[in-house]
């Protein structure tokens, strides 16, 4: 995603707003019991959850403000979500391993595609889900991760 918490590096894509979903462990545990719960209305289709909605630059924000006390700036380099896939795709040419990643990471931030949202509808108020702040997730992040 760009984030290396522990050493307080970011690599932000292109401008730090290409926007994405995701589902925390809690949303995808609530998930599983929301749909045993409501087997009827979920039976036979896709259910479509998530617990965040953000974009680099908010989680980068919400990460300086959760860790400012503690005296360690972030390190932040930029690149291009285009540079990124040049790159992987270099890589594989190459036999080189890494490659995977780095179509991922174009996939994600690839500037006005949208790919890793979402759809509007989602399934989140039948299923009990929340939908959680970036500080919230990054709050859970650094838990995990205490350096």
């Amino acid at each position: 995603m760009g984030f290396n918490i522990a050493e307080r590096r970011a690599t932000i894509y292109d401008a730090g707003t290409e926007e994405f979903t995701g589902t925390t462990l809690e949303g995808i545990g609530q998930s599983v019991v929301g749909v045993l719960q409501y087997p009827a209305e979920t039976a036979n289709r896709f259910v479509k959850v998530r617990s965040i909605k953000t974009c680099q630059n908010e989680l980068l924000a919400a990460f300086q403000k959760v860790t400012q006390e503690q005296q360690r700036q972030w390190e932040i380099e930029r690149s291009t979500a285009q540079q990124t896939l040049e790159e992987g795709r270099s890589k594989h040419t190459q036999g080189l391993g890494g490659w995977i990643l780095d179509l991922l990471v174009y996939q994600l931030y690839a500037p006005g595609e949208a790919r890793c949202v979402v759809a509007a509808e989602i399934d989140n108020a039948l299923l009990g889900i929340r939908q959680e702040s970036a500080d919230e997730v990054v709050e859970k992040a650094l838990s995990r991760v205490r350096v």
